[in-house]
C-alpha cells in the first residue's frame, strides 16, 4: 500500500508508545526516553530508537527543545499535532496551548526531568505496579466525578512485602507561597483514593519547610530527601506529619496510620 508523499505511517507497537511516554512525561531526555522504552519492553536497539525519534521530529510530531545550559542530553516534549493525535487514540491529554513555551519552560522541564528519574527508579529495581502521571490525575480530577484532592505530580502502586501499595506523589524542587501549602492541607482532608502522601524535597531545609504545614492533617504525610530515594527507594527514611518520629517509607505504607508510631527507625 503507498502512502501520499510526506505523511507518516505510524507503527503502532513502537511509534505510538515513544510518543505516549514523552506526553506523559511532559519534558524528557533523549537517555531517559530510551530507557523507558526499554525497560516497558518496547525497545532494545539503541541504533533503532534513535532513528525513529530523528523520523518522529522530523515530521513535527515531537519537539527537540532548545538545549539546556545543564545539560548536553536533547530534551524533547510533544507537539501539538501529536497530542492531539494521541488525545483521539484515548490518551488522557489536557495539554494547554502555550504549556510547553513561556517563562516558566525551564523550571518544567527541570521539574520533569527529575521526575522522570524517580519514575526509572522504580521500574528499574522491579517494584513498580503502576504510575498515573499528572496529566491522567488532571484530567481524572477535571473531567470525572471520582477525582483526587489534588492534582498530583503521580499516584504510584507499588510492590512491597505485604502486597501493593499505593500513595500519591508531590516532588518539590524549590518552596512555594506559604498559602499553597495551606490550601494542600485543607484539601487532603477529603482526600477518599488515597491514604499515604510523600513528598520528595531536594535539602532539609525545605523538607522542615513544608512539613511544618501538615501536622493536623487526617491523612497520612511524609517527607524525604530525593537523594535518599535514589539511594534506598522505599528503605528511605521519612519524617512523618502525625508523628515525631522518622521511619522507613516500606513501614510506613505497610503499617496502620494508629500504628505509626510504633515503626520508627531504631537509633
Amino acid at each position: 500500500m503507498r502512502y501520499p508523499k510526506g505523511s507518516v505511517q505510524l507503527n503502532e507497537s513502537r511509534d505510538l508508545p515513544l510518543l505516549r511516554q514523552i506526553l506523559r512525561s511532559e519534558f524528557v531526555t533523549h537517555s531517559q526516553l530510551f530507557e523507558f522504552m526499554r525497560l516497558n519492553h518496547y525497545e532494545r536497539s539503541r541504533k533503532s530508537f534513535d532513528w525513529r525519534l530523528r523520523r518522529l521530529v522530523g515530521r513535527d510530531l515531537i519537539t527537540r527543545q532548545i538545549h539546556p545550559a545543564w545539560t548536553a542530553d536533547s530534551v524533547y516534549s510533544i507537539a501539538a499535532n501529536a497530542a492531539l493525535l494521541l488525545q483521539g487514540a484515548g490518551e488522557y491529554c489536557l495539554v494547554g496551548p502555550g504549556r510547553f513555551n513561556g517563562k516558566e519552560v525551564e523550571r518544567s522541564v527541570l521539574h520533569a526531568i527529575g521526575l522522570n528519574e524517580i519514575h526509572l527508579s522504580l521500574l528499574r529495581a522491579g517494584l513498580l505496579l503502576r504510575w498515573t502521571g499528572c496529566l491522567e490525575v488532571r484530567s481524572q480530577n477535571e473531567l470525572t466525578s471520582f477525582g483526587f484532592a489534588k492534582d498530583y505530580d503521580a499516584v504510584v502502586t507499588v510492590r512491597t512485602e505485604a502486597g501493593d501499595q499505593r500513595f500519591a506523589l508531590e516532588y518539590e524542587r524549590s518552596p512555594k507561597p506559604m498559602r499553597y501549602y495551606r490550601n494542600v492541607a485543607s484539601l487532603l482532608n477529603r482526600e477518599a483514593h488515597v491514604d499515604h502522601l510523600l513528598y520528595l524535597v531536594c535539602n532539609y531545609d525545605l523538607l522542615q519547610f513544608v512539613a511544618g504545614f501538615f501536622g493536623n492533617s487526617q491523612r497520612q504525610v511524609y517527607f524525604g530527601l530525593v537523594k535518599d530515594w535514589h539511594d534506598q527507594l522505599l528503605d528511605m527514611p521519612v519524617s512523618c506529619s502525625s508523628a515525631a518520629c522518622c521511619l522507613r517509607f516500606r513501614d510506613a505504607l505497610d503499617t496502620p496510620a494508629t500504628q505509626i508510631g510504633l515503626a520508627a527507625i531504631p537509633g
